[in-house]
């Protein structure tokens, strides 16, 4: 066949071991072929249509038995209420046996499937026909002995047909098996090889818009470092690290601001809590808590009321000589020499050159800002596309060690049906 000769062919290179076997190479696409070639059995349809001429013999002789029921006459002597029952039988046996003998005839196909059926459907007639032949069988027969012997003997032979029938097919299809697992195994292997053709397809299309993305990416990271190094850009730089400059020269006068309040604390703290008692009153409560806890806040407002208000109690908070002294002298340098003030002066400054600062970064930040947005985009993408690849390279793996498992059992099978080694050619 000129089919076997495409997808056969001996294994070449080098030179063969006359004592070994050379390998057949059967291409994937053509193995169902194959096995359909090889699983052909003429022998298997002869027997079959062997049966199918008995049972349509039978069948012939079914129908002249049972013109000779029809025709038969019963004994003169037969009681009359027998006569009756049996003659009302007989009609009900030989419209029974008309329908099976009309079902006999076996079908033009003599393969498997086909006698399989037949010989499945047939039984069950035949089944129902005995069922319902029963007593009405009982009573044509006291009538017509000799007619009744003749449809049992033609029953009993459509039975035995029928039971070697279904012989032939379970044996046949006990034979069938491997032929049928090797066929679903070489499904599945086909299955298996296109759906990772499928799968290396969507990586290659994944990898390409990677690149596209990274290619993306690269422009977008080009424009941020031409910006940057732009008078804009520069200026935007230089800005920046004054404001840095400048913040950490705030936070360093907020830090002097607290070193100045901090040897009144706990004069502060004594007050406060001596105001709590109604011990005393306070004027001036929320400057000595906002010096407390965050002086540069409290000299927003003017601080030498409470200041004074501290000196003029401070006699109340039950402090020692020294503690006492060296709070009254501070209190003294904050009022005559205003250190806080000058602090307060150059604070604001600072505040208001660094909002500026703010206002101006603000504007000039935001090309930049919109140069990395586009760029985080892109990168948001491809950590997503690495993900997704990443996904289906596993999965492909994971498909390609199954179809790896399900080649060595087709290998396996086909090399039993054949009796010999087998290559298979997933690729074709």
């Amino acid at each position: 066949m000129k089919w076997l000769k495409k997808i056969f062919s001996k294994e070449k290179g080098g030179e063969e071991d006359p004592g070994v076997e050379a390998p057949l190479t059967l291409a994937l696409s053509h193995v169902k072929d194959w096995l359909e070639d090889r699983s052909h059995e003429p022998e298997f349809e002869e027997r079959v249509r062997s049966l199918y001429d008995a049972i349509e013999r039978v069948a012939k002789n079914l129908e002249g038995d049972l013109l000779a029921l029809e025709r038969a006459e019963p004994k003169e002597d037969v009681p009359p209420r027998l006569l009756k029952a049996g003659s009302a039988a007989r009609e009900k046996v030989t419209r029974q046996m008309a329908v099976l003998s009309d079902r006999l005839t076996p079908p033009l196909r003599a393969d498997t499937r086909s006698a399989e059926e037949y010989h499945s459907v047939m039984l069950k007639h035949l089944q129902n026909t005995v069922q319902k032949f029963g007593r009405a069988q009982r009573y044509t027969a006291a009538l017509f002995p000799r007619e009744v012997e003749m449809i049992n003997s033609d029953l009993g032979a459509i039975s035995r047909h029928l039971s070697d029938l279904g012989d032939e097919v379970r044996e046949r299809k006990e034979r069938l098996e491997k032929f049928l697992e090797a066929a679903d195994l070489a499904s599945q292997v086909c299955e298996r090889r296109d759906q990772i053709e499928a799968l290396k397809d969507e990586i290659s299309g994944d990898e390409d818009l990677l690149a596209t993305l990274r290619d993306r990416e690269r422009g977008h990271q080009k424009e941020i470092e031409s910006w940057t190094r732009s008078d804009e850009g520069k200026r935007n730089l230089d800005e920046r690290k004054a404001q840095e400059k400048k913040l950490r020269e705030r936070d360093q006068i907020e830090m002097s601001m607290a070193d100045l309040v901090s040897p009144l604390t706990k004069a502060i703290s004594r007050i406060v809590k001596q105001d709590d008692s109604d011990r005393i009153v306070l004027q001036h409560r929320g400057i000595f808590e906002q010096l407390s806890s965050s002086p540069a806040k409290a000299l927003e407002g003017d601080v030498s009321g409470a200041l004074l208000e501290l000196k003029s109690k401070v006699d109340l908070l039950g402090l020692r000589d020294k503690k006492r002294a060296r709070i009254i002298e501070q209190i003294d340098h904050l009022l005559e020499d205003r250190p806080l003030e000058v602090l307060k002066a150059r604070h604001l400054r600072l505040q208001d050159e660094i909002e500026e600062l703010e206002r101006n970064l603000s504007k000039s930040s935001r090309e930049t800002a919109r140069l990395k947005e586009k760029r985080d985009q892109v990168r948001q993408r491809i950590q997503a596309q690495e993900a997704a690849i990443e996904e289906r390279k596993r999965s492909l793996a994971a498909l390609e060690e199954r179809l790896s498992g399900d080649l060595a059992d087709l290998k396996i099978t086909l090399e039993d049906i054949s009796e010999g080694p087998v290559e298979i050619d997933v690729r074709k």
